[in-house]
């Protein structure tokens, strides 16, 4: 009897069966879809453009989608697997990958894709035309308070959702803060980044010095999310002075100084009160004395909203999202350090419902 041919899908030739019972994988897989993420670009699609800039592990370019005229920015490593520099770098950028595919919002660069060639890995990324935060201060001088403020809350916004996924930037800078020209912020270079397991704590050192929390530097017990709140507040320093707080010392005393210094770094006179309480919050030398993100939405410096535009997406995974009404239960008088603090009118005033 004639036994026709097995149809085998497009899919058939690439999938396995775990098993090895069967050659080949019937039916294809469904494609990945999320209504909160936009289709990933085929990385065959992408081609590359003028060099935006040079890092100490690879290049970064310019992007074009050839199909759809969108563009984007392309991170670029050369493969050298005798090179110590190259492994670290493509450590890192794997790392950046498996972070950066798992994450969408609004205040975070983009995933588009990557492709790994004989010599080298390509990571297809949103392309934010504006630059960094470091990029700008360079070239325009301090920011004044609005923008800082505005900048501030959607950095926290950013941090409020990777925290909320136990996730830890540790390199929150000026050059790792990008600025499109509407003047919306996104995180960027999750190079550093890593997830925190419940049950333990991160022991490394990286980092850039004179964004970096006392704890990391003293690397005694390990760190935690409060290290982005430190890395924060020398951020807002360094928006309102162009340099971040303690650049008058350099190596070694820098560090020994971020270590062991008592006081606040200065802060300028010219910031209102709001914001030079915001920055003495995130700059507790206690890391369980900081605020978190999520709280500090909550402060006056970020709630002036005739400064800033009302948050309009969520800032944690809805399967974490308190219930309705639940966001007014925080109780910020019982959970901040009494100093510095804000005056219990600020903090029955400025309530934030999502």
């Amino acid at each position: 009897m004639h036994q026709s041919p097995r149809y085998l899908s497009p899919w058939d030739a690439n999938l396995e069966s775990p098993t090895e019972k069967h050659p080949c994988h019937r039916l294809p897989l469904p494609p990945p879809t999320s209504p909160n993420k936009p289709p990933k670009k085929s990385p065959s699609k992408w081609k590359k453009g003028k060099l935006l800039g040079r890092g100490t592990f690879g290049h970064v370019y310019a992007g074009f989608n050839s199909e759809n005229g969108t563009m984007c920015a392309v991170k670029e490593v050369k493969v050298i697997t005798d090179d110590q520099t190259s492994k670290e770098c493509l450590k890192q950028l794997n790392q950046e990958i498996s972070l950066l595919s798992e994450l969408s919002h609004p205040n975070i660069v983009q995933y588009y894709g990557s492709e790994l060639g004989s010599d080298k890995l390509s990571v297809y990324l949103e392309y934010v035309s504006g630059g960094s935060v470091h990029k700008l201060l360079g070239e325009y001088g301090p920011f004044k308070e609005p923008v800082i403020r505005s900048y501030t809350r959607q950095i926290l916004s950013g941090l409020a959702y990777l925290h909320a996924r136990n996730t830890v930037h540790r390199d929150i800078k000026g050059a790792n803060i990008l600025v499109d020209p509407n003047g919306e912020i996104k995180l960027a270079d999750f190079g550093m980044a890593k997830h925190m397991t419940s049950c333990s704590s991160m022991l490394s050192f990286k980092g850039s010095p004179y964004w970096m929390a006392p704890e990391v530097i003293m690397n005694a017990h390990g760190y935690s999310l409060a290290v982005d709140i430190w890395s924060l507040g020398c951020t807002v320093l360094e928006m309102a002075t162009s340099k971040p707080p303690w650049s008058q010392y350099e190596g070694v005393a820098a560090i020994f100084k971020i270590a062991n210094s008592k006081g606040f770094p200065e802060i300028p006179n010219n910031l209102s009160k709001d914001a030079q309480n915001f920055i003495k919050l995130c700059l507790q030398r206690e890391p369980t004395a900081r605020p978190t993100a999520l709280q500090l939405l909550q402060h006056p410096f970020v709630q002036d909203q005739s400064m800033v535009e009302p948050t309009k997406f969520n800032l944690v995974d809805d399967r974490r999202r308190p219930s309705k009404g639940s966001w007014d239960e925080i109780s910020l008088a019982s959970s901040l350090p009494e100093s510095p603090c804000w005056n219990s009118t600020h903090r029955s005033s400025y309530q934030t419902s999502y």
